[in-house]
């Protein structure tokens, strides 16, 4: 059974006592593993998150996590609704970034996609996983892309590699642009990601 439904409501949880943190960690995977819905993670700075679908989704979760999985106490901080973005006109300016050691300049305008190119990357048609000879001959086609941007300017695909949002390189006889391409996709996914 797949769900499309998208955890959105978040919650940091943390142990009173601090012996009872490994209790903790083991009813959050428990958790995890008994609610498809629900998202439990560990960030960079050690807080313990909960992720559900709606504000009594969480507190359902936070009331099995007590009572039948973690078995101890713990502190709950205040919700926090997580809200996505989306694009959707050319942007009125163009965004400009320098490397640290101000030698490079990129250059980014965000503009957004045709309705029909969204599903088709969703369902997997266009998709990263597509063949690359297909996929280009799809857009070159059904969606009037230049024939060079699609078979070698599409960067990278986001969130989570295979997301509905692309990185297509626009630039002509730039030298030593595959040096950041890594970097621009690293970029291009965090923010994709966080929305």
């Amino acid at each position: 059974m797949k769900y499309s439904v998208s955890p959105v409501v978040k919650i940091a949880v943390k142990a009173k006592d601090g012996k009872d943190l490994p209790k903790l960690v083991e009813g959050l995977k428990k958790l995890s593993k008994s609610d498809p819905l629900v998202v439990c993670t560990t960030e960079e700075s050690g807080e313990h998150v909960i992720a559900g679908c709606g504000e009594l989704h969480v507190e359902i979760c936070l009331k099995d996590l007590r009572d039948e999985y973690a078995q101890c106490d713990f502190v709950v901080s205040d919700p926090v609704v997580s809200f996505r973005e989306t694009v959707s006109e050319m942007s009125s300016q163009t965004c400009l970034a320098k490397s640290p050691n101000k030698h490079n300049r990129i250059y980014l305008v965000a503009e957004p996609m045709d309705e029909e190119l969204s599903k088709a990357i969703e369902d997997g048609s266009v998709g990263p996983k597509a063949d690359p000879k297909e996929r280009a001959k799809l857009l070159t086609e059904k969606f009037d892309w230049d024939k060079d941007t699609a078979q070698r300017k599409i960067w990278c695909y986001g969130p989570e590699t295979d997301g509905p949002n692309l990185v297509v390189d626009q630039t002509q006889a730039v030298q030593y642009l595959i040096e950041i391409k890594e970097h621009v996709n690293s970029a291009f996914q965090w923010t994709t990601k966080e929305g």
